[in-house]
């Protein structure tokens, strides 16, 4: 297990993990994603996005502003759990990760949602849309 931790939060106040945890500031986020088999996220867009992008099923622990309309779309797509700060606890979190992890469902709704926003042409197509409007 990897947990990114930022820049704010000094791994001293953690508390003791497990062995099989490493901690981070900061991880290469496509990358530990393309190997993940779910995703812990705020649900903010960015981390949203990219959870999609890498087909992997996200339990979504939202905390401000746009993460919890992001965590509840999520959950209507089929392919996230919402848990709320005062939910998360490490018995709801293993229950989300294997309710996701052992559903085909969640991965054929992935492996279909994955397939479209790779075929869409990402940003270069999105600026070619905007100047065509022009």
């Amino acid at each position: 297990m990897v947990l990114q931790i930022g820049k704010h939060v000094h791994p001293s106040e953690l508390g003791e993990l497990p062995g099989n945890v490493e901690v981070h500031p900061w991880v290469p986020q496509l990358t530990m994603l393309e190997q993940a088999d779910a995703f812990v996220t705020h649900a903010g867009m960015g981390g949203t996005q990219e959870g999609l992008w890498c087909g992997v099923p996200m339990i979504a622990v939202p905390q401000a502003v746009d993460q919890f309309a992001n965590a509840d779309r999520l959950v209507e797509l089929g392919v996230g759990r919402r848990l709320d700060t005062e939910t998360a606890t490490p018995e709801s979190l293993r229950e989300a990760l294997l309710q996701l992890t052992g559903d085909p469902t969640v991965h054929e709704r992935l492996a279909a949602i994955r397939r479209e926003l790779r075929t869409e042409g990402g940003t270069a197509r999105a600026a070619d849309l905007i100047e065509s409007a022009l």
